[in-house]
C-alpha cells in the first residue's frame, strides 16, 4: 500500500504548487489547470481574482494529502482512517476554494456589470448594454418558419 501514499504525496505537491502560482497571481490563463467558467476567463483581472481567492484552500488540501501520504507509507490496520480522512479534506478544501472562487468571479463581474452602467434588467455581454437606451428593451426575433423546418429535419 505504499503506492497510496506515493500518489497521496504526488498529488500534493502538484496542489501546493498550482495553489501557490494561484495566489500570487502567476497562474497563467490555460485550458487545463484552473478554474474553467466563462465568467473567469473574459478578463485577465477575473482570472487572477478567482484563482487568488481559490488558491490557499488548494493549498490547504495539497497539505491534507502531504499528512495522509506520509501517515499512509506506513499504515497499519485501523491507521488507514487516517489517510482516508485526509483524503475528505482535501476533496472538501478543494471543493469550497472552487466555489469560492466561481463566487468571486461572479461578484466581479456583477460589479464590473454594474460599472458600466448594466443592471439587472440588461444582458449584458462583453460590449456592455449594446447601446440600448435606459428603461428600452430589444424584444428578440424568431424566425419561426426556420425553427419549424429545423424541427422537421430532426424529427427524420
Amino acid at each position: 500500500m505504499i503506492a497510496v501514499g506515493i500518489i497521496f504525496l504526488v498529488l500534493a505537491v502538484f496542489l501546493i504548487v498550482v495553489g501557490t502560482l494561484a495566489t500570487t497571481r502567476r497562474l497563467p490563463g490555460n485550458s487545463y489547470i484552473g478554474l474553467r467558467l466563462q465568467e473567469i476567463r473574459r478578463s485577465r483581472e477575473a482570472w487572477d481574482n478567482a484563482h487568488r481567492i481559490a488558491g490557499p484552500f488548494w493549498i490547504l488540501s495539497g497539505v491534507c494529502l502531504v499528512f495522509g501520504g506520509i501517515v499512509a507509507l506506513r499504515a497499519e490496520g485501523w491507521m488507514w482512517l487516517i489517510p482516508a480522512l485526509t483524503f475528505v479534506a482535501a476533496i472538501l478544501a478543494l471543493s469550497i476554494g472552487s466555489n469560492l472562487g466561481s463566487r468571486a468571479a461572479f461578484l466581479y463581474e456583477q460589479a464590473h456589470a454594474n460599472e458600466e452602467g448594466c443592471g439587472e434588467s440588461c444582458n449584458c455581454g462583453s460590449d456592455g448594454c449594446s447601446g440600448e437606451a435606459a428603461g428600452e428593451t430589444a424584444t428578440p426575433q424568431v424566425d419561426v418558419n426556420a425553427l419549424r423546418h429545423a424541427a422537421r429535419e430532426s424529427d427524420k
